[in-house]
């Protein structure tokens, strides 16, 4: 923020150069007029609050942006994206570019010369969705900051890996201190030496790869350099730990994976996780099991915590901070739904209430040491159910181990040289944990259902219920998950053969929604694990081609069944749990024979997503 001198000399210097008029009226913008009343398009009535920012921002020493108003172009995006900001800060060197890219956009803006309800509503819609772009798009960015002024009422918005936040709004004629505060203070945030005040991450470069970028790690000593992007499951939520999977190499040139992502303070890192899973494993396995474990289990190489400046890169509780005057309040704010949703629920569930603080978060940097096909980008589904076996044998060593993944899905699982290696154990917990960050964690299309519920649904009729903190997941909740996984296989895909012939395909589609809804709550999920009989007639009514039914016609409910058979004998003398050992190697057991069945009868079919081949029939129509 600009000293009292910075701001006498800044004042003075914007009224010599007739930005700011100073008569017996006292002190104003001299071409700025109030939008709402002004009968001039948008894009010339707000012309001069752009000559207002620049001369701000020429008070700043070393500052590294500038503004552009940006009526009619769309930045240069990697994932589609065509909106267009207003206007934006842009880095100096990008200025001149006749095409600016979303990588290169420090603030994004949006102006209306209304402040009715519908104004608010378009520019909170559009600003979310310019935040939600930024973060996307590059993954060097740790937070950003936007604007939105409507008539005279300007908002300073504020997006990260935590929360999403928005200031009362300023009047931008009668409080010109403010506002030449806030400018100055974006300015010399990109004038820092490692910029990260305006929200770059500087440990890592982004370099040009022919028509396309790829990035550059430090960690530590080492400097690891990206070669292909292998997934950003989910960076698409505005929320979480935004992570960020790379294939890359070291400067040895041997092939790694990097991991970009910021996991719960408080929590260990994976690599740390890992380590003391492999710990437990040898303390319980025999020798063969902890070497077949070892093979596995995706190994690390060496994991850090990022460091800017010196100090930790977390992302702070604004609600514990200093300067925090109980004035913080929750409001809804009407975006898009496909920005808000959580594929990775956080263990506090999907939005804080009043009464529970804003989940902090840890920047962390993790290399692998295998490199590998990620489990929903294989084709071939005998592989894909030889992946899948592979993956219940890791979860079984960790059970056994005493361990629960708490996160399996098709996302964090590869296919390593013919071999699947499990992988995200960021909320990976001992089982006789009694840490209260055990609710609702994973990720939703993959969920247990009493996970979702975050309450147990198989004891006796008359038992005493418990509230929701006594609910822990368990060795099922894990097995349940990849019943999840396979039977999201068959309905997420068809047969390439059926692919390439004319098939109707829209009650498998249908079936697919309600069995994969992608939000917490929905009964339609529940009821689909459910209720086996009805499950079992609407598999045997032709929902599936030919191919893919021959292969899990029986296994999809019959796996099922034997899992809300062990949920029933779990809890049979509940709220006791009867966790023991015979009953965790009968449902792996079972599994193991569900799967490798299925595999058996797999041989050569490749599948294809059906969202795909929904996708061409509407283009098709449409063309």
């Amino acid at each position: 923020m600009p000293s009292l001198q910075d701001m006498q000399r800044i004042c003075n210097n914007l009224t010599e150069s007739k930005i700011l008029t100073d008569d017996e009226s006292g002190l104003r913008w001299t071409d700025f007029t109030p939008p709402a009343t002004s009968k001039g398009s948008e894009e010339n009535v707000f012309e001069p609050l752009g000559r207002i920012i620049a001369e701000i921002l020429e008070e700043v020493p070393n500052r590294r942006v500038s503004f552009l108003a940006n009526p009619n172009r769309t930045p240069l995006s990697q994932h589609n994206n065509t909106s267009r900001p207003d206007g934006f800060l842009v880095l100096n060197n990008e200025k001149t570019q006749r095409k600016i890219h979303w990588f290169d956009i420090a603030v994004p803006f949006e102006f209306k010369k209304a402040r009715d309800r519908e104004s608010l509503r378009d520019d909170e819609e559009k600003i979310v969705w310019s935040l939600h772009s930024i973060m996307h798009e590059d993954l060097r960015r740790r937070f950003a900051f936007g604007i939105t002024m409507e008539d005279t009422q300007l908002r300073l918005w504020l997006s990260n890996r935590a929360f999403l936040a928005v200031t009362e709004p300023i009047d931008f004629l009668q409080n010109i201190d403010g506002v030449i505060s806030l400018f100055y203070a974006l300015g010399s945030g990109s004038g820092s030496s490692a910029m990260k005040e305006l929200e770059w991450d500087l440990t890592v470069k982004r370099i040009r790869d022919g028509e396309g970028f790829q990035y550059k790690f430090t960690i530590g000593d080492e400097v690891f350099t990206t070669t292909r992007e292998i997934a950003t499951y989910s960076a698409d939520s505005m929320v979480g730990r935004g992570t960020h999977v790379y294939e890359a190499t070291d400067a040895e040139g041997t092939k790694v994976v990097v991991k970009d992502s910021w996991r719960e303070a408080g929590r260990q890192s994976e690599g740390e996780i890992l380590e003391s899973i492999l710990t437990s494993c040898a303390e319980k396995l025999r020798a063969e099991e902890l070497a077949d474990a070892r093979r596995h289990f995706v190994g690390v190489r060496l994991w850090k915590d990022v460091i800017i400046d010196d100090t930790l890169d977390e992302m702070l509780d604004p609600m514990v901070a200093e300067e925090h005057n109980r004035t913080w309040k929750w409001v809804s704010i009407n975006h898009n739904p496909s920005v808000s949703v959580t594929p990775h629920l956080p263990s506090t569930g999907n939005v804080p209430d009043s009464d529970t603080g804003i989940p902090r978060r840890v920047h962390t940097h993790t290399i692998f040491l295998d490199v590998g096909v990620a489990l929903n980008d294989i084709t071939t589904l005998a592989d894909i159910l030889g992946c899948i076996r592979s993956f219940n044998l890791a979860l079984y060593y960790m059970h056994k181990a005493g361990w629960v993944h708490r996160d399996f899905s098709v996302g964090n699982a590869i296919w390593v040289g013919g071999e699947g290696k499990l992988g995200d154990f960021e909320y990976a917990k001992k089982i006789d944990s009694n840490t209260s960050n055990d609710v609702r964690t994973g990720t939703m299309h993959f969920m247990a259902v009493e996970v979702e519920t975050q309450g147990y649904l198989f004891f006796p009729p008359g038992a005493c219920l418990l509230d929701e903190s006594s609910f822990r997941m368990n060795f099922l909740h894990d097995i349940e998950s990849v019943w999840w996984a396979f039977t999201w296989i068959f309905f997420y895909h068809t047969d390439m053969e059926v692919a390439n012939v004319d098939y109707s395909f829209d009650a498998q589609w249908k079936e697919y929604q309600v069995a994969f809804p992608g939000f917490v709550g929905r009964t339609s999920r529940r009821d689909f694990f459910f209720h086996i009989r009805r499950l079992r007639k609407k598999l045997d009514h032709h929902l599936l081609t030919k191919t893919c039914f021959d292969v899990c016609k029986y296994i999809i409910p019959d796996f099922a069944t034997a899992l809300q058979n062990g949920y029933r004998k779990a809890e049979a003398n509940y709220p006791s749990l009867a966790l023991y050992d015979a009953l965790l190697e009968d449902v792996h057991k079972q599994a193991a024979e569900y799967l490798n069945d299925a595999q058996q009868r797999a041989s050569g079919i490749e599948l294809y997503p059906l969202r795909n081949l929904l996708k061409q029939e509407e283009a098709q129509i449409g063309g």
